[in-house]
């Protein structure tokens, strides 16, 4: 089994259960053993997860082990996951690259912040000096309505309950007139060059802040690597860098190196 993104740790149960779906993401089905071995736990605490992960509609258990539902095959199980499940995954990873690209931030910026657990936990770094930020995240907007160093602009339109993230109609208005000249936005995957979000309606409004952004980033952790979504919405050489956490293996820090500059702390 390929094991290039999968690190063996026994830390949250919430990380060892997406862990659990990566490996589905990659082979469609596992047994018990594979995990086992991977993951480096005990036969029966996989069975547990497996047991939980089903109830929840994420896999299908079979005789030894577990495969994707048939919906799910051909996509990133990320999107069948909620985005507070999401907010408890891969934390520590999240930050770095969280932390790294709130660095390129400094004063009077007018920058784009979209949604996502990563950019969420960005706003903690952001500098404490007076910026503008455009965003579509009502997170965001909550996470930074009480700092005063911030001039908040938020895009309004139809509220996705699954990511409380806003989206617009298909207008052809973009961000109604509002323009940023930095864009950091998240991804749901990306392979080889391409990047991906998971729902047209969302990544329409990523796409317009990028075309309008003279620098733009993307902000993830590495596990989102080496998966598809159902929406292409930019690539890798579209994108001024890219942030992610440090300790990338250094397999898919060369695979993202190929297309832009790639940024980890």
């Amino acid at each position: 089994m390929n094991k290039r993104s999968i690190r063996k740790f026994t830390a949250m149960k919430s990380e060892r259960q997406q862990a659990i779906l990566d490996l589905l993401d990659q082979h469609h089905s596992v047994t018990v053993n594979e995990i086992s071995n991977t993951l480096g736990v005990s036969d029966m605490t996989i069975r547990r997860d497996l047991a939980e992960l089903a109830d929840k509609g994420l896999l299908v258990r079979v005789h030894g082990g577990a495969q994707l539902p048939r919906s799910a095959r051909g996509t990133t199980l990320s999107r069948l996951i909620s985005h507070e499940e999401k907010r408890h995954f891969y934390v520590d990873q999240k930050r770095a690259a969280a932390m790294a690209a709130a660095r390129t931030v400094s004063a009077g910026d007018t920058i784009f912040l979209g949604g996502g657990s990563t950019l969420e936990l960005m706003c903690s770094y952001l500098p404490q000096e007076d910026i503008r930020v455009v965003t579509n995240s009502l997170p965001v907007l909550n996470l930074l309505a009480d700092n005063p160093h911030v001039d908040l602009f938020f895009i309004g339109g139809m509220m996705r309950h699954d990511t409380r993230v806003f989206t617009m109609p298909y207008n052809g208005r973009g961000l109604y007139g509002l323009s940023a000249p930095k864009a950091y936005v998240s991804a749901t995957g990306i392979f080889g060059n391409e990047v991906f979000g998971s729902r047209p309606d969302a990544t329409m409004v990523l796409s317009d802040a990028l075309a309008h952004a003279q620098e733009r980033y993307l902000v993830v952790d590495a596990e989102k690597v080496g998966r598809r979504d159902f929406c292409l919405f930019t690539t890798l050489e579209e994108m001024t860098a890219a942030f992610v956490n440090a300790d990338t293996d250094p397999q898919t820090l060369e695979a993202l190196s190929a297309y832009t500059s790639v940024v980890t702390a």
